[in-house]
């Protein structure tokens, strides 16, 4: 387990949310602050933009069990139809504050979109998390954070979890999936500042928690109760964040970001901004799609 292969070099500035589409058997991905979506074809290695029209930022996405893909960003969610590249106003649910902007998605194992925000510069704990449900209704979940980033959920969708980057504090909360309740925030994980921040992350089949830690040039995965099981280390000190993919769910996809670094950071890292491919001995679990 973990051979790391560059599966794409695309230089993106900030490489972000891979989804892995199985009927297409190509992986989505985003860049987001150019902004852009990805298709990515692991067969052929071609990586196409997707038509969007898009509007300065992009802070996730997700994929719509009716068809196409729920983005959010600094405005709200909004869906869109990869045909077309038409973006619409989905719902009512709006940052918190006119300078946090949305940041990360990911869809529960009921089909509800949790997302959190982050303060637009990254200094000050005013971040949320929410929940969007099938009905257009939403849920504030928890707040007091500077970057959202996650979440992610276990097979059984009975615990989420989440990360706030900038404190490196790795968060879970159950979820009573029958009475559609969330319990408190508790903690999960606290990363030393030697290893990077926490930022995307996924769960595999056995319920174990993988996490890209930036600046720490590694990914991580954490037995349910919060043990650092094993790392992987790979050539970029800025990756994003992972989503299994492949035939068999057994590749590990990792997007990286070039941004912030200057030229002999470059130079030292020059694959920064590509998606990675790493093989791995578990499975992962195909992502559920926005029921709304």
């Amino acid at each position: 387990m973990g051979n790391v292969h560059l599966a794409c070099d695309a230089k993106a500035i900030l490489g972000e949310g891979p989804i892995w589409s199985p009927a297409e058997r190509r992986l989505y991905w985003l860049d987001l602050t150019a902004p852009a979506i990805w298709q990515f074809d692991p067969a052929s290695g071609r990586n196409e933009p997707v038509t969007a029209a898009l509007d300065g930022y992009i802070g996730g996405m997700v994929a719509r069990a009716s068809g196409g893909f729920v983005l959010v960003d600094h405005r709200g969610l909004h869906t869109l139809d990869p045909a077309s590249g038409r973006v619409e106003r989905l719902g009512a649910l709006a940052p918190n504050r006119p300078d946090t902007v949305f940041n990360d998605a990911k869809c529960d194992r009921m089909g509800a979109l949790w997302t959190g925000t982050k303060h637009d510069g990254e200094r000050d704990p005013v971040g949320g998390l929410y929940r969007f449900n099938a009905d257009r209704s939403s849920d504030a979940i928890d707040d007091g954070f500077i970057c959202a980033n996650g979440p992610a959920f276990s097979p059984n969708g009975g615990i989420a979890y989440f990360a706030d980057s900038n404190t490196r504090r790795i968060y879970r909360y159950e979820i009573d999936t029958e009475a559609n309740r969330i319990g408190p925030r508790q903690s999960f994980a606290l990363v030393d500042p030697a290893d990077g921040e926490p930022d995307g992350m996924t769960v595999d089949a056995e319920g174990c928690l993988w996490v890209a830690l930036w600046g720490g040039w590694r990914v991580r995965r954490y037995t349910p109760d919060g043990r650092i099981e094993s790392e992987i280390r790979v050539p970029v000190p800025q990756p994003t964040s992972p989503a299994f993919g492949g035939a068999d769910m057994r590749t590990l996809f990792v997007t990286s970001a070039r941004r912030d670094l200057d030229a002999a950071a470059l130079a030292a890292a020059p694959l920064s901004g590509g998606v990675f491919a790493i093989d791995t001995d578990t499975s992962g679990l195909i992502e559920p799609r926005f029921a709304g």
